[in-house]
């Protein structure tokens, strides 16, 4: 339920459930009084009735009186002369609120309750001849309130003579003034049950669950981000619940992340740490060499120099890596995407690093590649620093002579595959679904001496997702690596058939560098 249907439903119940408790408060007050009446004068009744005060109800609560009485005037008027039966029947009348009053003439002869008959007094009803007007029954109001019902007759005598039975309404039922006090009290019980029911509701459904996300906050503010926040019903509070529960679990992912980040950068400065401190310490060693003339001859002066060159090579290179991988993660990498036909790029970039690989003891060969004819959508300097990294990784973890790499590159309907194998030592089954995780590097099975930041292959993954391709590799321990990305195919539409043969074969280096390193 809606808080703002919730909040309608309090507001009507407040208003109508307590009318219905007092109802049936009233109900049960008004059957008891019905019950009481019944028994206590020995007539029939109900509610409307006791409700209404009408005087049919009146009327009612003295009827068998009456009639007696009327039986007796009709049939024994003697009798009425006789002081100690009407004393006898006005003491059974009294416990009726009840008394009789005799009238002879204009001379009242008995009188069975004289306090009450001062409230009352000139306020009688005259004599009637007519029988049937001689039956009467009048209310009187003012001071006091009285049922008078009249029987007239004649005396033995002769004389006009009237009989009154004269009840007294204001004791009749002092049950009410009770009833009201009763009333009341249902009144304070009803809203008090309402106000208790509401409340606990309202508690219960809106107080509850803000409580629970306030200590939820709290446990956050704290850096507690494991207490899941339970969602209740679908309404407002619920959804508060949910978002922030969403909330609370992109913090915890947030916070995980952050973890992960700060281990893996420790791990890196120290990777790189520990990488720079090997050529740092051969360019500081053959330094010192040449400064203190150990190098003495033309040829070890050379040597010197070449491998100061090729440790300073390969810092600058440490440092590149790491600058590249800032801008992918700074989202600042730009890309310059041209179309390619992917063999004529692929053979150029082996002519180029052929030699080099070559006087490094390793057999490179490019021999399987796709149709001449199909092309990509690259930025061919990053791809080439795609296979560039892959190639290096292979080279780092050789461990066979003659080493051997090949790249290859297959195609079907969508996709170009591009692969590099080699016959190095191999990745572990357990690790090659983290070879391509930023900062990762299996060096339970391929040796920390290898050094390496462990950002070549998370870089490779995220230029070609840039591409909008994927990266994998294969590897068996022993026999070597397979690491293999794919590219999206492009296929040429009207708008570009006009594409320059030049802007076709981009990427492609316009010259063809040829390095000799002699190693020694």
């Amino acid at each position: 339920m809606r808080l703002k249907k919730r909040i309608l439903v309090s507001i009507i119940l407040c208003l109508l459930l307590p009318l219905l408790l007092i109802a049936v408060t009233v109900w049960l007050i008004l059957h008891f009084q019905v019950q009481l009446i019944s028994v206590s004068y020995n007539m029939n009744t109900n509610m409307i009735e006791i409700i209404q005060n009408s005087p049919s109800l009146f009327e009612g609560l003295v009827k068998d009186d009456f009639n007696e009485l009327l039986k007796i005037v009709r049939e024994k008027p003697q009798q009425l002369a006789d002081r100690s039966w009407v004393e006898e029947r006005n003491a059974v009348l009294k416990d009726k609120f009840s008394f009789l009053c005799i009238r002879e003439g204009d001379e009242i002869v008995y009188i069975g309750d004289e306090a009450f008959y001062e409230t009352v007094q000139g306020r009688l009803p005259e004599f009637h001849s007519d029988e049937t007007a001689s039956e009467k029954s009048m209310f009187l109001e003012g001071e006091s309130h009285a049922l008078i019902r009249q029987i007239d007759y004649r005396t033995a005598e002769g004389k006009d003579a009237t009989l009154f039975l004269i009840t007294d309404i204001n004791h009749l039922l002092p049950q009410w003034r009770r009833t009201l006090i009763e009333g009341l009290i249902a009144l304070l019980i009803a809203l008090g049950i309402t106000t208790l029911i509401v409340v606990t509701w309202l508690y219960r459904s809106i107080v509850r669950p803000l409580t629970e996300l306030s200590r939820a906050a709290n446990r956050i503010s704290e850096g507690n981000l494991d207490g899941e926040v339970a969602v209740g019903k679908k309404d407002e509070i619920g959804q508060l619940q949910q978002d922030f529960e969403s909330m609370r679990q992109h913090l915890k992912e947030l916070s995980e992340q952050q973890l992960r980040y700060q281990q893996e950068s420790r791990e890196m400065i120290s990777n790189i740490s520990h990488d720079m401190k090997t050529p740092l310490t051969a360019i500081k060693g053959y330094s010192e060499g040449l400064l203190d003339g150990v190098a003495d001859t033309e040829e070890k002066k050379e040597r010197y120099y070449r491998t100061i060159y090729s440790k300073a090579a390969d810092m600058e290179r440490m440092v590149d890596e790491l600058g590249f991988y800032a801008k992918i993660e700074q989202k600042a990498m730009a890309y310059d995407f041209r179309v390619v036909q992917v063999r004529e790029f692929l053979e150029d970039c082996a002519a180029e690093w052929q030699l080099d690989l070559e006087t490094q003891g390793i057999d490179f060969r490019c021999e399987e590649l796709c149709k001449a004819d199909t092309k990509a959508l690259i930025d061919a300097e990053h791809i080439k620093r795609v296979i560039i990294n892959i190639i290096g990784n292979s080279v780092k973890y050789m461990d066979k002579k003659p080493g051997h790499i090949e790249l290859s590159a297959t195609e079907d309907a969508e996709r170009v595959w591009i692969a590099v194998t080699d016959n190095g030592c191999g990745i572990p089954a357990d690790d090659i679904p983290h070879v391509f995780d930023r900062f990762y590097r299996a060096d339970s099975s391929r040796g920390t001496k290898k050094g390496g930041s462990g950002l070549g292959l998370s870089i490779v993954k995220s230029i070609v997702e840039a591409h909008g391709g994927t990266a994998e590799a294969e590897s068996t321990v022993g026999e070597g690596t397979t690491v293999k990305f794919s590219l999206p195919k492009y296929y040429e539409t009207g708008a570009d058939a006009d594409l320059s043969s030049e802007n076709a074969a981009a990427g492609r280096g316009s010259k063809r560098r040829r390095r000799k390193n002699r190693k020694e």
